[in-house]
């Protein structure tokens, strides 16, 4: 061996010797003495792949997601893998971008692929935007490796977004057994139980919610709110109900309801539509027509109409897409951990809407292989139509309205992000009152605003006489008609939104009237439905 090639072999042992020192220093939570470690390596030795790798692995943790896909690219560069490549996407997927999560995944051979972590990462990434097909086969060969109650959760999941009940319950049941009280299994489980499995897994969930007083709120949560849907098959609802209010009590302690952090966002919106008044609409952004955004309150109708339009041959479903918000957050340079901030709402004269509806339409390109239209379904859009607009002056917007109780106590009803600050105003069945009442008003302001390029569609009607509507529907996003938007069943795109077990059915109306199969509990909000509409005639009456 040369002198040169023995340096090289001595160089490479040494720092392999400190990337391990690193390695634990990282596992054991010390990340500074990690980060100085890589350093070290690097300095004489700046095509040390694996230093890049963990330095990126840090600032993940730190949160610093773009300077770690900077990092990744980098030891990708020097050493191509497939580990570096789903790290990347990984950081992408943290980020939001989802279109570069899918360009990452497609470079990857998933058949390739033989360790448990990369699998099951790449399957999660994928399921998170929305490609739950390719996602299931990255669980199926994480399965045969080491079927793990996560894993096996994982799949189930997917699998249930994909329309595989009776495998997503198979699924389940294996994770259950290996883990009792995975209480998100049992979450996910409680859409698919039938017959004697209901009375099976009511006994069970009571069991594990009396067992520990101080269960944390998320499990309790979770529990309470499969507790309830079973009970809701037997058509118990005063016990589903009670269910959901004890358990409701219990965040609302610690993560008690602001209406006034709302109000301000909703007064913000009215301030946004004297700024557009100010510049004319046709001065900015994209004359592109492909994105369609739908919007509402959410369990209004919004997924049902993402259907119908993606039934269509020229749509595609781009899914709840965060897209727009997380743009519009960049350019504005707003401060806080919240995606949307009140302050944006007083002054976006510096936001670049070019820009941001370039960038947009460059990140969900992949939707559809650019081609033909696609339904950005995210109901907490309506907050920001006015940029949206501004952003795409030809764009169609769809706003989905429903019965206000039928929406209150869906909301109320629904499992959703725990963390979500948003989603804070369904703890209790007044503040989702409120926070409807405050959305309708806003929506009708709207309306006027923007009546030619938004459609106002009331789901009771759409579902009565959806042979009247859903043609109304396609005419008004520029499509010629098509049967088949009639026939969503046959729709076998996946569904990941809380109407994933309905869609699959016919258009119908059998959620309609649902809310007075609680109606013990509705008087309050009934009776403030019942003032506002007084008002409402009132006002009228003046004018």
């Amino acid at each position: 061996m040369s002198n040169h090639s023995q340096f090289e072999a001595q160089t490479q042992k040494m720092n392999m010797d400190i990337h391990h020192k690193a390695l634990n220093a990282f596992n054991q939570g010390d990340i500074k003495a990690a980060h100085l470690s890589c350093v070290e390596i690097l300095k004489p030795s700046p095509n040390f792949h694996q230093s890049y790798h963990l330095l990126a692995l840090i600032n993940i943790q730190i949160h610093q997601y773009a300077k770690a896909s900077e990092l990744l690219k980098r030891a990708i560069k020097i050493s191509d893998s497939a580990k570096y490549r789903i790290e990347l996407a990984k950081t992408y997927s943290l980020l939001g971008i989802s279109d570069g999560v899918i360009s990452i995944a497609n470079t990857i051979d998933i058949k390739q692929l033989n360790s448990f972590y990369e699998l099951d990462t790449l399957g999660v990434i994928l399921s998170r935007v929305e490609q739950h097909q390719t996602a299931l086969q990255c669980f199926e060969k994480a399965i045969a490796l080491k079927p793990t109650p996560e894993i096996l959760y994982n799949y189930a999941v997917s699998a249930k977004f994909c329309g595989q009940h009776d495998a997503a319950q198979t699924a389940l049941n294996k994770a259950l057994r290996l883990k009792p009280d995975y209480h998100q299994a049992h979450f996910a489980l409680a859409d698919l139980t039938e017959d004697k499995a209901i009375d099976a897994h009511i006994k069970q969930l009571n069991k594990m919610l009396a067992a520990t007083p101080d269960t944390p709120v998320e499990v309790t949560l979770h529990l309470s709110h499969a507790l309830a849907k079973e009970y809701e098959k037997q058509k118990n609802y005063g016990l589903a109900f009670e269910t959901l209010l004890k358990a409701k009590s219990q965040k609302s302690k610690l993560l008690p309801y602001n209406r006034q952090d709302d109000k301000r966002l909703f007064d913000g919106l009215y301030n946004s539509i004297k700024n557009l008044n100010k510049q004319p609409v046709s001065n900015t952004g994209s004359d592109s027509q492909r994105p369609i955004f739908v919007v509402g309150m959410p369990r209004s109708g919004t997924t049902l109409v993402e259907r119908i339009l993606s039934s269509h041959s020229q749509v595609t479903s781009g899914g709840e897409l965060e897209d727009f918000s997380l743009l519009l957050k960049h350019a504005s340079q707003s401060t806080g951990n919240s995606v949307l901030n009140h302050d944006l709402y007083h002054d976006s004269s510096k936001v670049d809407f070019t820009k941001i509806a370039d960038a947009y339409l460059a990140r969900t390109a992949h939707i559809g292989n650019n081609q033909g239209k696609f339904v950005d379904k995210l109901p907490f859009n309506f907050f920001y139509l006015p940029f949206i607009r501004r952003a795409f002056p030809e764009a169609k917007i769809i706003c989905l309205l429903r019965n206000p109780l039928d929406t209150c106590v869906g909301n109320f009803r629904q499992l959703f992000s725990i963390n979500n600050p948003y989603y804070n105003y369904t703890q209790s069945l007044e503040d989702c009152a409120w926070f409807y009442q405050q959305f309708k008003t806003w929506i009708q302001t709207w309306i006027e605003f923007d009546e030619q390029g938004t459609k106002l569609l009331e789901y009771e009607l759409l579902t009565k006489n959806p042979e009247h509507y859903v043609p109304e529907l396609i005419n008004f996003c520029g499509l010629d008609w098509q049967s088949q938007c009639l026939q969503i069943e046959s729709n076998t795109a996946p569904v990941s939104t809380a109407s994933k077990m309905q869609v699959r059915q016919p258009i119908n109306q059998k959620s309609i009237g649902s809310w007075k199969r609680y109606q013990p509990y509705t008087t309050d909000i009934e009776a403030f439905f019942d003032q506002q509409t007084t008002l409402r005639q009132m006002t009228y009456t003046l004018r």
